[in-house]
Formats: structure tokens, C-alpha cells, sequence
């Protein structure tokens, strides 16, 4: 009867509804995670698929056309370059002044801009593009000229070689969108060695207009345009692929292969290894144990603040009972949303993945490795309820029990194998099936420090966890046999 009456207490005390956050946590991070992948299953499965065997024959050193050829549509085809032209070396005045060195002939030069500014406007705006030979004259000057299509026909590219910048908006070159350019003919190849270009800011316009990204090209006959200023632009293509299980990423660069990465979309050991550590690191760790803190410590504690412990003790009902009955309402509560959180993470992992692997993972160990993950939680909720219970009848400030065992707990991987035992954590993840895994780019010495020391049998593990619970709860006893309520000390 009294474990009834409690029930409420444990399952929907305001004190506590953060457990439910605590237990839930991880099936939220696994849920959203499967979502993305089926999402991203669904992306890639809507194109075309290629075969495993002709996404293994991608070698380096191919070209993006060759892999298209073979291999067929894409699933994905991104393509990007990441020109960088040169510095405006005066932010002052807004103005680019760039040496070409070694010296080049050319008939044409040409301003490509691929970042016109530094905001979201893709505008470009130069006042003056001024080309130099051996001498001090302006090779660009009032010489013809052409240009992406201008932003309105008083902008157009002449007025970038008009030797003028102080006529205002109507005194510059505009243009907007993308594949900007600006090019002059010089009428004959004459020898380049200086360019001077004025940005936004030269005309009085705000500095963050001023041109961000671009390169300076010549050529002698206007189609095939060497680098001048800035280095070479580089292009990139990245080519996705999708064989039904594997996704592959070839890049490229300068249209020779660079990089592959062929990985499977869905990796069931792998996830299953990220479980464990999941579980092992965060819900044994953490998630039981505050959540067995809010729980158990409340039982008595939360009757203390509420000023009814005493109508229990009015009961005729022997004080041994009554604490049985708490510890018996809390464990049912605390199984049941751990052991329950366990089962949904689990569930979701198994749902993210191919039935035929699933059948066959759950006929030869998913079974018991789900009963095993979920006795662990249960074996916790047994620790760690006893633990906090008696810490919420002998303690009046609950932190402090908290923080001790929190800080034991923490460093039990850094203890010496015989210290490690002294520990609730040590049985718990003796019950598990996996072990946690250790990430391999952890230093040595510490991955040293945190190897744990032999499990224990699970029958020993269990005995063990088991012996604690009774002793810690005959302490609780006493304790609550030599209870006196006086209220005002809960203040």
C-alpha cells in the first residue's frame, strides 16, 4: 500500500520531471539521427545508382569527365573555384596598385571579379582600371573597351578608362550577378608592368563595396587569357554516387582526382560500438545517476521540505515498512524510465538499419545484449537508489553525498584496478554486453590511465551490487528508526 501511495510521488513530483529529460536524452539524439539518415537515404536513392564495382575503379589521377562517362548521372555535382586576386594595399583611398613581374606582353587585359564586395550585393564598382607600361602613361586610357552587361547604360565599361573617378555613381563601372568582367584593348601587345585599380571607396563610396575577390588576365588575341595578378585559379568539382549502401565522394581539382571517400551510409557495428559508449559514458554515468538523485533523495527529503513526513510516522505502520514501501515506489519509477529509455534507444538504433541485418543481429546476440543493457539499468536504479535514499535521511543538504560520490565515480577510470572495484560504475559496466570503446587518437598514456580493470563475472557483479544495497539500506534503517521530524531545521 505504501509503495502505491509513493508511486505518485516518484513518477510526477515537480522535483523530478527533469529525469524524464535525463532518460530520454539519448533516444532523442538517436531518433533525430536516424531521421537525417533515412532523409539522406531518400535524397540519394531518388537519383541514379551506380554499381559497387564500378565506384571501386575510380582511381586517382582520372578526370572528372572520364568518372561521369563511366559511372553515369550523380547523385549530387557541385562545382566551385577559389580565385584570390591581389590585396588592396591602400584602404584609404581604395585603390589597388599591383607590379607585374616578370613583365608580359598583351593586346587585351581583363578584370575578372568573382567577389564583388564583402556583403550580400553582388554588384561590382570600379572607378578606374589603369594599365602601365615601361613609362608613366596610362596604356588603358580611352581605349575600347567591354564588360559584362553594365546596371544601367550610363555605367558602362568606358567610363572605367575615362581617367575620372570624381563624377560620382554615373563616373564608374557597374555590374551585376555573376561572370563580372571588365577588359580593355590596348590596340597593339605592348609590354604590361604595372596595374592600378580604383574600387568603390575611390569614387566615395563605403569601403566594404569595395572589390573583395578578382584576378587581372592578358592575352594577345581576347580568348585564351593568362593570370597576371592573383593566383591561378583553381576549380573544384565535388561528384557524389550512391550504390544502394555506399556513399562516394570523388573531388577533383583542376579536373584530376584528388580525393575519394567511399563510406557506407549505414555502418550497424559501428553504431552499435557508439551505443555502448553511449550508455556505458553518459546513462550510467550521468543520466542513472542524477536521475536516481532526483528520485530516491526526494522520497524523504521532498516530505521534509513539504512538512508531511510526519503523517507517515502517525501511521500505524512500522517505520521498516514505510522505508521499504519509498524504496520500492522510487526503484519501480526509476527502472521503469531508464530501462524504458534503454529499450527506445535501442529500438531506434535497430530501426535506422537493413532488416536482413537486423533479423540476423537479434537471432544470434541482440536479444541478450538489449536484456543486458537493460539489467544494467535496473542494477543502477538498485546502487544508486539505495545510496541516495539513506543520503536523503542522514544528510540535510543533498549536494554534498552528490558530489562525493559524482567525483569517486568520475575518476574511477584513472584508479588502479583494486580501487576501481570500490564502485558502483565498476559492477554496472560489468553487466554490459560491448565494452566502451576508446577513441584511438587518445594519447597513449591515457588511454593507459582509462583501460578499466577486468570486469566482474556478471553473477559476481550482481552479488556485489546486491551486498551494497543491503547494507547501505540496514544503514538507512537505523537511521530512520532513530528519526526525529523537527521542521524547523528544513528551513
Amino acid at each position: 500500500m505504501i509503495a502505491k501511495i509513493e508511486l505518485r510521488r516518484a513518477f510526477l513530483s515537480k522535483r523530478a520531471f527533469w529525469v524524464y529529460a535525463l532518460a530520454l536524452f539519448p533516444f532523442i539524439i538517436f531518433l533525430v539521427s536516424s531521421m537525417q539518415t533515412k532523409v539522406r537515404r531518400a535524397d540519394l536513392s531518388s537519383h541514379a545508382r551506380t554499381t559497387p564495382a564500378l565506384l571501386d575503379s575510380v582511381q586517382e589521377g582520372e578526370t572528372d569527365e572520364s568518372v561521369v562517362k563511366r559511372l553515369g548521372s550523380t547523385s549530387k555535382d557541385r562545382q566551385w573555384s577559389d580565385p584570390f586576386g591581389p590585396q588592396i594595399i591602400n584602404e584609404t583611398t581604395g585603390t589597388t596598385e599591383q607590379d607585374i613581374e616578370p613583365g608580359h606582353t598583351a593586346r587585351f587585359i581583363r578584370l575578372s571579379i568573382f567577389v564583388p564586395n564583402v556583403t550580400r550585393d553582388r554588384t561590382a564598382r570600379i572607378y578606374e582600371f589603369e594599365v602601365y607600361g615601361d613609362g608613366p602613361a596610362n596604356l588603358a586610357l580611352n581605349r575600347p573597351a567591354i564588360s559584362s552587361p553594365p546596371c544601367s547604360p550610363d555605367e558602362g565599361p568606358e567610363k572605367a578608362f575615362n581617367g575620372s573617378v570624381s563624377g560620382g555613381t554615373k563616373d564608374r563601372w557597374c555590374s551585376r550577378g555573376v561572370g563580372l568582367f571588365l577588359q580593355v584593348e590596348l590596340g597593339e601587345s605592348l609590354p604590361i608592368k604595372r596595374v592600378v585599380i580604383k574600387h568603390a571607396s575611390a569614387g566615395g563610396e563605403a569601403e566594404r563595396l569595395n572589390t573583395r575577390v578578382f584576378t587581372v588576365q592578358a592575352s594577345n588575341d581576347g580568348s585564351a587569357f593568362e593570370t597576371l595578378a592573383g593566383e591561378k585559379i583553381s576549380t573544384h568539382r565535388r561528384l557524389t554516387y550512391f550504390d544502394g549502401s555506399r556513399e562516394a565522394r570523388f573531388e577533383f581539382t583542376d579536373g584530376k582526382l584528388a580525393s575519394r571517400e567511399i563510406q557506407p551510409l549505414l555502418n550497424f557495428e559501428e553504431d552499435r560500438r557508439i551505443f555502448a559508449g553511449v550508455f556505458q559514458f553518459f546513462y550510467l554515468r550521468l543520466a542513472i545517476f542524477f536521475g536516481c538523485l532526483g528520485i530516491f533523495m526526494n522520497l524523504f527529503r521532498g516530505e521534509m521540505l513539504d512538512k508531511t513526513l510526519h503523517y507517515w510516522f502517525l501511521v500505524p505502520a512500522r517505520r521498516g515498512v514505510l522505508l521499504a514501501g519509498k524504496y520500492g515506489a522510487g526503484l519501480i519509477a526509476s527502472a521503469v524510465i531508464f530501462a524504458g529509455g534503454t529499450l527506445l534507444c535501442f529500438g531506434v538504433l535497430l530501426w535506422t538499419h537493413d532488416p536482413i541485418q537486423v533479423q540476423a543481429y537479434w537471432q544470434s546476440s541482440g536479444m541478450t545484449h538489449l536484456f543486458w543493457y537493460m539489467a544494467a539499468a535496473v542494477f543502477g536504479c538498485i546502487g544508486y537508489g539505495s545510496v541516495f535514499l539513506t543520503a536523503g535521511l542522514l544528510m540535510r543538504n543533498p549536494i554534498i553525498p552528490a558530489a562525493v560520490m559524482l567525483g569517486w565515480e568520475s575518476i574511477n577510470g584513472f584508479l588502479p584496478a583494486f580501487l576501481q572495484k570500490v564502485s558502483v560504475l565498476y559492477y554496472l559496466q560489468s553487466l554490459c554486453p560491448v565494452p566502451a570503446p576508446i577513441d584511438k587518437d587518445v594519447p597513449s598514456l591515457l588511454q593507459l590511465l582509462l583501460a578499466p580493470a577486468a570486469p566482474a563475472s556478471r553473477t559476481g557483479a550482481i552479488i556485489g551490487l546486491l551486498v551494497v544495497t543491503a547494507v547501505v539500506l540496514w544503514i538507512a534503517r537505523i537511521a530512520i528508526h532513530r528519526m526525529q521530524v523537527t521542521y524547523s531545521m528544513e528551513t
